[in-house]
C-alpha cells in the first residue's frame, strides 16, 4: 500500500515516523538537511540503541542513504509547492534538486516548469539563472548610463612641478589615477598654433614619467584604478616602468575614428593605448564587461585647446567606470583641463597638476 503513495507522502511518512523514534529514542536525535548542493547529517550516536535511519533502512530494506534523502526532501521541499509537485509530476531524484534551494528559488523553479513541463528541474534553474544574469546585466547597464545631475565642482588645479608637488598631497587618499602624460613624440601639429609639448621627447618622458608615478602610487588607494594614455611606438620603454609601480591589467585600444599623421606610403595609424590596471588589491569595474576597445572620436587638430587633447565622452566613460562619484581623481599632467572637467562632469573631484602657466589660466577659466 505504501508504495502506491506518491513519493511525498512516504517521505512525510518517514519524517513523522523520525519524529515519533526520536522521542522513543532522544538519544539518536540528529538532523538531516542540505548545506549548498551538498547533504549533511548530524547522525552521531554513542548510544547502543539504532538510530531511526539504522532502524527504518533494516525494516524497509532500503539503504541508509535512501532513507537520509527521504527525510531530507521531507524537511526541506516547502508546503507551497507540494502540490505543483505533484501535478507537474516531478521525480523522486528531482525533488532531491528541489529540496536544495532556499524557498523562494524553489516557488521560481515551480513557475518555469509550469511554463514548460518538458524541462527538468536541473535545466529550469539553468533557465533562472539566465534571466538573472540578463537581469542584474540590464540593470547594471541601466544604472551606468543614467544621467549624471552635475553637484560638484570642486575641481583643483596646482601650477608647478609634478615631482615636487605630489609629495605634498595626502597619501591613501586618491581613487582613480587618470592621466595623459607627455607623449615622446616631438611633435607640432600643422593644423593648428598651439606650441610643443614641453618635457615632450621621448628621453625626457621615460625620466619624467618614472618621477611622477613613483610620487603618484603612495596618493593611491590600495583598490584604486589607473588609466595612463600612451603611444604604441614606445611601449617597450614605459610598459616596464607601469609594471615596476603598479599592476597592469589590461591595454586598451583607443580607436580614434580617422587616420593620423605619419608616413603616407603606409599603413595609417589611427588609434592609441591606455593602459590599465590598479594598486595593490583589484575591485570590480562598474557597469557591465565591455570591450578592450574604445571608438571615441578625437578632438579635430583644428579646434583642440591642447597639442594631444583627450575627447570628454572617453575620459568620462573611463572615470564612470573606476570610480563613483565624489571620489578623488589624480591627474599629475593636467593639459588643457579635460580630466578635470570630465570629472566635473561626473561629479568627481580632481586634483590636477600643471606646469605650464598659459594652460593653468585655461584650466581656471574651464572649470
Amino acid at each position: 500500500m505504501r508504495n502506491e503513495l506518491h513519493w511525498l507522502e512516504q517521505d512525510k511518512q518517514l519524517r513523522r515516523r523520525k519524529a515519533i523514534y526520536e522521542q522513543l529514542h532522544p538519544e539518536t536525535k540528529h538532523n538531516s538537511k542540505f548545506k549548498g548542493n551538498q547533504f549533511r547529517s548530524s547522525e552521531i550516536i554513542s548510544s547502543d540503541q539504532k538510530t531511526f535511519t539504522e532502524d527504518t533502512a533494516d525494516k524497509l530494506g532500503q539503504s541508509q542513504r535512501n532513507i537520509q534523502m527521504s527525510v531530507a526532501r521531507a524537511e526541506n521541499i516547502i508546503e507551497e509547492v507540494e502540490e505543483d509537485i505533484k501535478e507537474l509530476e516531478i521525480t523522486k531524484t528531482e525533488g532531491i534538486t528541489l529540496a536544495r534551494q532556499e524557498p523562494e528559488q524553489q516557488k521560481k523553479i515551480i513557475e518555469v516548469k509550469k511554463e514548460n513541463r518538458k524541462l527538468t528541474v536541473d535545466q529550469a534553474i539553468q533557465e533562472i539563472k539566465k534571466e538573472e544574469k540578463k537581469a542584474n546585466f540590464e540593470q547594471k547597464k541601466a544604472d551606468f548610463e543614467k544621467p549624471i545631475k552635475e553637484v560638484n565642482t570642486n575641481q583643483i588645479i596646482l601650477h608647478g612641478d609634478s615631482v615636487e608637488i605630489l609629495p605634498t598631497l595626502d597619501e591613501n587618499s586618491f581613487d582613480l589615477l587618470l592621466s595623459d602624460p607627455p607623449y615622446g613624440m616631438d611633435f607640432k601639429s600643422g593644423w593648428n598654433n598651439k606650441e610643443k609639448i614641453a618635457n615632450d621627447k621621448i628621453q625626457d618622458t621615460t625620466i619624467l614619467f618614472e618621477n611622477v608615478l613613483k610620487e603618484s602610487v603612495p596618493l593611491l588607494k590600495d583598490d584604486a584604478h589607473f588609466y595612463l594614455f600612451g603611444n604604441i611606438n614606445f611601449i617597450g620603454k614605459i610598459r616596464p616602468i607601469i609594471e615596476k609601480y603598479l599592476n597592469l591589467k589590461n591595454i586598451l585600444i583607443w580607436d580614434r575614428r580617422v587616420i593620423g599623421m605619419g608616413d603616407l606610403k603606409s599603413y595609417g595609424n589611427s588609434y592609441d593605448i591606455i593602459y590599465f590596471g590598479y594598486n595593490k588589491v583589484w575591485k570590480d569595474l562598474n557597469g557591465t564587461r565591455d570591450r578592450d576597445l574604445l571608438s571615441y572620436s578625437r578632438i579635430d587638430p583644428a579646434k583642440n585647446i591642447h597639442p594631444t587633447e583627450k575627447p570628454l565622452d572617453i575620459l568620462e566613460y573611463l572615470i564612470k567606470k573606476s570610480s563613483n562619484e565624489n571620489d578623488k581623481v589624480l591627474e599629475p599632467f593636467a593639459g588643457g583641463g579635460s580630466t578635470l572637467l570630465a570629472c566635473k562632469n561626473t561629479n568627481r573631484q580632481a586634483t590636477g597638476i600643471e606646469i605650464e602657466d598659459q594652460y593653468v589660466k585655461l584650466i581656471n577659466t574651464r572649470i
